[in-house]
């Protein structure tokens, strides 16, 4: 049976993401509060991908860098918006 195309994506971009995170060198830590749902959610994607919560996190982050490089302001701020973060106040 041979593996559909979409399959084959998923696993060539799953390939490249591993290898990213391989080839860094960890040398400290991040630590942030999250919303419980977003905890929850984390903690079923990296048990359904026999990874580490820490590995699934940092995949996100990865994949979100690289999309912030392609796309600029135009990637984050929608998902800013979607957090509900507030901009700073000069006065």
């Amino acid at each position: 049976m041979a593996a559909s195309s979409e399959s084959m994506g998923k696993n060539r971009l799953h390939s490249e993401v591993s290898v990213k995170i391989a080839q860094m060198k960890k040398d400290t830590r991040l630590t942030f509060r999250v919303a419980s749902n977003v905890k929850n959610d984390i903690e079923a994607i990296a048990a359904r991908e026999g990874q580490s919560v820490a590995r699934i996190c940092e995949a996100f982050i990865v994949a979100g860098f690289d999309s912030y490089r392609k796309h600029g302001t135009k990637f984050l701020q929608p998902i800013l918006g979607r957090l509900g973060t507030r901009r700073a106040v000069e006065n």
